[in-house]
């Protein structure tokens, strides 16, 4: 039994490595009620802890790492308690935002240990499968709770069949988001700024570099013959024309820089009222995106989703976050790996617009993406 446990214990250290390396993961601690007893109906008596990480690889199906103790606690001579391991794939609902709730669906195989093993209680392996429900609470925090029924494979020997657990805990979503920083205090973010070093003061123009002061002078010009006009195209109406445009295909009203790469585009990307569901006329503008980041294929881009100053500030971040995940989706399903895109909610900050007049919110209700060669 204890080389049995410690195993576990290792496995499950051993997952909890392999998804703090990753970006996107949620880690939950709950604790509730199982029945044991169910030949005559459920009995939910059993103290219950559990602790499980899910780790989100961009599919429909999350992998997820259950660990649970039950404390059976039967007379002398019984069983003490059971230690439950068990590998899930778990699969969340997309609802529409007015329930304000995330439900989801997992199912598994595990292995249960048992402390104080008697005839009919033994180790042995199981299937299970449940439902639960998250209500978000703040970016960091959810509130979970959960049914979860266990099925053991090997009955032969009459003992426990079957298990019914409740549960309720706290979920924390762990999503890093790279931070972009402007070292040099001029007001443009390093990504875009092609001066970095701008002493303190310094007037700077959209690319970072100090404007320099126009000095007039009185020029008599000479005759001279004035040579042919040379005609230069700027093929992608980006501002940079085509013989210093190293990045000739940039979409339509994206910033660019000097050389006409692009560094920041503001997506006309339009959402249900209220809610992180995509309009299908928005597809074709991220699929236009995605077009776009296929041609590049060294640069990375952050997503940042940004609602207007109604309603409450922690709701507008959970809602940002959620349309800027929900973009990242769309761009992956058009084939960008995911390790390109970061997703980011920044609620109502950096208004570009009045958010006192209904044009002025409309406009704050944006999707900006901003890209890292």
């Amino acid at each position: 039994m204890k080389k049995s446990l410690l195993a576990c214990l290792v496995v499950l250290s051993a997952s909890t490595v392999l998804v703090a390396e990753s970006t996107e993961f949620d880690i939950s601690l709950k604790a509730g009620l199982t029945s044991l007893d169910n030949n005559d109906g459920w009995h939910f008596k059993k103290t219950t802890i559990a602790a499980d990480a899910t780790y989100d690889l961009g599919y429909v199906l999350k992998p997820r790492v259950d660990l649970v103790y039950i404390n059976v606690d039967e007379k002398k001579g019984g069983v003490d308690s059971l230690w439950q391991l068990a590998l899930d794939g778990q699969y969340e609902l997309d609802l529409s935002d007015e329930y304000y709730v995330d439900p989801y669906l997992f199912a598994g195989l595990g292995y249960e240990m048992v402390s104080g093993e008697r005839k009919g209680f033994g180790d042995k392996f199981f299937f299970q499968g449940g439902f639960g429900l998250k209500y978000p609470v703040t970016d960091m925090l959810n509130i979970v709770t959960e049914f979860k029924a266990l099925q053991i494979f090997d009955t032969s020997d009459n003992g426990e069949d079957n298990e019914f657990a409740l549960l309720v805990g706290a979920n924390m979503p762990f999503h890093t988001q790279e931070v972009v920083d402007d070292r040099d205090h001029d007001g443009v973010l390093d990504p875009s700024d092609l001066c970095p070093n701008t002493p303190a003061g310094t007037k700077v123009d959209a690319n970072g570099c100090a404007i320099k002061p126009k000095i007039v002078e009185e020029v008599i010009p000479e005759p001279v013959q004035e040579p042919e006009p040379v005609v230069v195209l700027d093929s992608d109406n980006d501002g940079v024309t085509d013989d210093v445009d190293i990045c000739p295909n940039t979409p339509y009203k994206f910033k660019v820089n000097k050389v006409g790469c692009g560094i920041k585009k503001t997506l006309q990307v339009h959402f249900e009222s209220n809610a992180a569901r995509l309009t299908k006329n928005s597809m074709s503008k991220i699929k236009e995106f995605a077009k776009y980041m296929k041609s590049l294929p060294n640069v990375s881009v952050t997503i940042e989703g940004y609602t207007d100053s109604s309603g409450l500030e922690h709701k507008n971040k959970v809602l940002s976050k959620q349309r800027a995940l929900a973009v990242k989706k769309a761009l992956v399903h058009y084939g960008i790996a995911p390790s390109r895109i970061v997703a980011v909610g920044k609620g109502s900050l950096n208004p570009i617009a009045d958010n006192t007049t209904l044009a002025g919110r409309a406009k704050n209700r944006r999707i900006e993406a901003i890209i890292h060669h």
